[in-house]
């Protein structure tokens, strides 16, 4: 037995030496040794700030919202970082704010009401009015080789309505997928937009099959303010509306057709179905718009031989305020991710102060407006502070708080993004989890196919759509997402703690290896 564990001992030794048995990954004590300025009881302190009822929702735009701001600059003057190239820590940017109001659809005897017979979403800042005499149905408003809703026509002055989603068989086949999975039709509206609007149509009317329990979840968030950037107003956007399939119904009883007949003969018999309903009908938009003022908080921490590469890690600190009474603290969204900020800005700076400052600048960025259409990355990456050619990556922080149903605890994270442009990225992204906090990284969300959707809707897609990896930490939405139930005592700190101290170390090699991370994904 003695030389079966010499001849076993000899063996293992000799499969070190020779490479065969990898030794684990080595921590690096300085990086280790500054983490700890992450901590759940410092995230917890700025959460109660930001958080509270003070603040208000942090509404972009709103008192509330200055608030914050000034608190985050304070934290960055605190720690010592000196003002940006802005001359302060702010980044301003200019908005504009409408109202819903202003959008009204006729026909020649009966006018149709807002949330009540139609919705639409308020992007649309252009300025119109349309009259047609033909309304055009074309079925789901589809353009492929297996199901093509439109024939080679022109569709010059008139409005063409169609139905939500794609046609599915009786065994639950979809026509334009073959098989049980839906294709992009079904989720993205602007490829029928661009169909109607490639045949010359003037606007697209969608068939909501859901549109009262669409209203339950959306009505109040339509109902609120829209912004975008002053730039926005230049756009001109091909007019979309959803309506009712009663409001659909009604327009039909020109032709003597209703949509649920419509749509059982084009699932039963496999063909599109198309009508044209000679009608009168008018579209009406006009506008008010006032100027707003918001801004991005910037702490920029400068690099040693490599300063003038420079790492982003972001957050947005606005949420979406305070409808009548009840305040919508946005404790998660993105409270959460704001004060991971502040604690990875203090962790590298107290590095810094220590003689083991970082090789390349570290950009630390909140921004404004992300709930009105990531409006603060956006014009930052339009308008960058920090040249974009010279920015390696941006990691971004958005709801890393709370546990979503899909998990029984919270060790876990979503990564979103990670592999999408760079390699690099997402193997420095896996070894840091490995070497440091070893959580499960989920990458449920990071399909292309996701039809949430997630890896365009945060700030990181600002600088993915500059070509710039990125990575999007989230650990997903609950049952309080964009509600006033979303306050800091749900917040789970240790959780957070763990998310935070995950980025820093990716944060960390990032900002310290020799090499500049490639681009090496096709988008």
């Amino acid at each position: 037995m003695k030389f079966f564990y010499l001849l076993s001992f000899l063996f293992f030794a000799g499969q070190v030496l020779a490479g065969g048995t990898e030794s684990p990954p080595k921590k690096d004590s300085v990086a280790l040794q500054f983490s700890q300025y992450v901590n759940a009881a410092d995230l917890s302190k700025h959460l109660h700030v930001l958080a509270s009822d003070e603040f208000e929702g942090r509404e972009t735009g709103e008192p509330g919202q200055k608030k914050a701001a000034a608190y985050i600059s304070d934290h960055f003057k605190q720690l010592g970082f000196k003002p940006s190239e802005t001359g302060t820590y702010y980044q301003h940017f200019p908005l504009i704010k409408w109202l819903p109001e202003g959008l009204s659809m006729a026909t020649r005897n009966r006018n149709y009401n807002l949330f009540e017979d139609f919705y639409y979403f308020f992007r649309d800042t252009n300025q119109y009015t349309i009259e047609a005499n033909q309304i055009a149905f074309r079925g789901y408003g589809i353009d492929t080789n297996t199901w093509n809703d439109y024939a080679e026509e022109d569709l010059s002055g008139q409005i063409v309505m169609v139905l939500a989603g794609e046609p599915y068989s009786k065994d639950g086949t979809s026509y334009v997928s073959n098989s049980i999975e839906a294709s992009d039709w079904f989720y993205q509206t602007h490829r029928k937009a661009e169909a109607a609007s490639k045949r010359n149509a003037k606007a697209l009317l969608v068939v909501s099959p859901d549109f009262n329990r669409n209203m339950g979840r959306l009505r109040q968030w339509l109902s609120r303010p829209s912004m975008g950037l002053a730039s926005d107003l230049k756009e001109k956007k091909f007019p979309v509306l959803y309506i009712s399939e009663s409001m659909a119904d009604e327009l039909l009883k020109t032709n003597k057709r209703s949509i649920a007949k419509l749509r059982k003969k084009m699932e039963k018999k496999g063909v599109p179905l198309s009508e044209d309903l000679e009608i009168e009908f008018k579209i009406n938009h006009q506008r008010k718009f006032e100027n707003v003022i918001s801004e991005n908080v910037l702490g920029f921490l400068e690099g040693s031989d490599l300063k003038d590469q420079v790492l982003v890690i972001t957050a947005h600190y606005d949420h979406i305020g305070r409808k009548g009474d009840d305040i919508n603290n946005g404790a998660d969204d993105d409270g959460s991710g704001t004060v991971a900020v502040l604690e990875l800005a203090e962790a590298f700076m107290k590095a810094a102060q220590s003689g083991h400052g970082p090789r390349r600048s570290i950009l630390f960025m909140t921004v404004a407006g992300e709930e009105k259409g990531l409006l603060g990355s956006r014009y930052y990456s339009d308008h960058p502070v920090y040249p974009l050619e010279n920015t390696i990556a941006d990691l971004n922080i958005d709801m890393v708080g709370r546990i979503d149903p899909k998990h029984d605890n919270g060790d876990y994270i979503y990564i979103i993004g990670s592999d999408r442009l760079s390699t690099e990225l997402h193997q420095i992204s896996e070894n840091a989890n490995s070497t440091y906090v070893g959580i499960d990284l989920d990458y449920t969300y990071n399909r292309e196919d996701d039809p949430e959707r997630f890896y365009y809707r945060s700030d990181h897609y600002n600088f993915a759509r500059h070509n710039i990896p990125v990575i999007f930490y989230f650990s997903g939405t609950h049952e309080d997402y964009h509600r006033p139930t979303d306050t800091v005592e749900k917040i789970q700190f240790d959780k957070l703690e763990v998310i935070a101290k995950l980025v820093f170390f990716t944060a960390w090699e990032l900002a310290n290896r020799d090499g500049r991370i490639v681009v090496d994904v096709n988008q």
